[in-house]
């Protein structure tokens, strides 16, 4: 029971980018690796299985979830420079601006910005790039046995370690391929482990209770926010408050990964939010410069990022969202679940 959780993920890295709330986007962005991570190994170990027929079914899947919206986005972007000029739009976001060769083109047709690359036009596109990087080693099997997924979770672990040591900083720590390798490992180790991680939550009073999930998310601001108090005098907000919050990520998973229902949310109710999450990463920018060019003709000037922007964007962003769901999202997901129903590999209890 995931949809509400990511939405609230997407709508963590607004809150950085439209409103100005420092580094929440940030620990949004390893939660998704994670949630990912583990979501991934689940559909290939559970659904498509490892023949060619399945590996197929599970590119193709990939490719109309990702890509489709994906292409609506950098459109809406395309619009936006045209009817602004891309001096405005580059005030906007330093990414923001039309491709002016064939390679930053295709760059920015097929999702290919290890580096972060300019432009791009839809800017937090870089960590779709690193999404389909681990999708495609996924697929291709390394999170298929549980010791090498030990093996690649102890890898990714000393490369954050010597990142620390060696004092290379939050740009290797968060936005590189290499980086987001410990998030979607610990993603897979949670299906490896998740029967045994799953007796543990429902052997414990605390974990197994039903609003468990929303002191997860009170705990998660709490970080944060002690994260802001502190960083100054006691410790590196990048790295500690850092790494608690994507603990506590993690659990959050492992306890939301068997839940039915919610307090206030029905598991309906949860796959309509989830609907809004990915629309609302890719096009909160988008939307918060139309709003800001309203705005300025409205008398208002305001320039990005503001709360007060982010505010009066929101429901204009879920309203654009809503839009692409129901033009785009649907008629694709009806496409991908038959791919999901044509079985890739023989019936068995775990997998009906």
């Amino acid at each position: 029971m995931f949809g509400a959780y990511r939405t609230v993920l997407a709508l963590m890295v607004v809150f950085y980018h439209i409103g100005g709330i420092p580094h929440i986007g940030s620990y949004a962005v390893f939660g998704f690796y994670a949630l990912s991570g583990y979501l991934m190994t689940f559909v290939i170990q559970e659904t498509y299985g490892y023949t060619a027929t399945g590996l197929k079914k599970y590119t193709f899947n990939r490719f109309l979830r990702i890509y489709p919206m994906y292409w609506a986005s950098i459109i809406f972007s395309i619009i936006l420079i045209m009817l602004v000029g891309e001096q405005n739009s580059f005030e906007y976001h330093k990414a923001l601006f039309l491709p002016d060769n064939l390679i930053d083109s295709l760059k920015n047709l097929f999702l290919f910005f290890p580096f972060r690359e300019t432009p791009r036009l839809t800017p937090p596109a870089w960590a779709l790039t690193v999404e389909v990087f681990y999708y495609i080693l996924i697929g291709v099997g390394i999170s298929k046995y549980k010791k090498v997924v030990i093996f690649w979770f102890v890898l990714s672990v000393i490369y954050h370690v010597a990142v620390g040591v060696f004092q290379f900083g939050f740009e290797h720590r968060y936005y590189t391929i290499p980086a987001a390798s410990l998030p979607f490992s610990v993603g897979a180790l949670i299906f490896h482990y998740r029967e045994s991680l799953q007796t543990s939550m429902n052997s414990n009073r605390l974990t197994k209770h039903s609003y468990f999930p929303y002191f997860l998310g009170t705990a998660i601001l709490f970080n944060w926010y002690l994260g802001r108090q502190v960083k100054q005098e006691l410790f590196d907000l990048d790295s500690l408050f850092f790494y608690v919050n994507f603990g506590l990520c993690v659990i959050m998973i492992v306890v939301l990964k068997e839940k039915k229902s919610l307090p206030f949310i029905s598991k309906k109710v949860d796959n309509w939010l989830g609907n809004f999450s990915y629309p609302i990463y890719l096009i909160h920018y988008q939307v918060a410069f139309v709003v800001l060019i309203i705005m300025e003709f409205m008398g208002k000037q305001y320039t990005r990022p503001n709360f007060t922007l982010m505010l009066v964007s929101l429901p204009f962003l879920f309203l654009f969202s809503w839009v692409l769901i129901f033009v785009l999202e649907r008629p694709i997901e009806h496409m991908r679940q038959k791919i999901k129903k044509k079985k890739s590999r023989p019936c068995t209890l775990s997998n009906k």
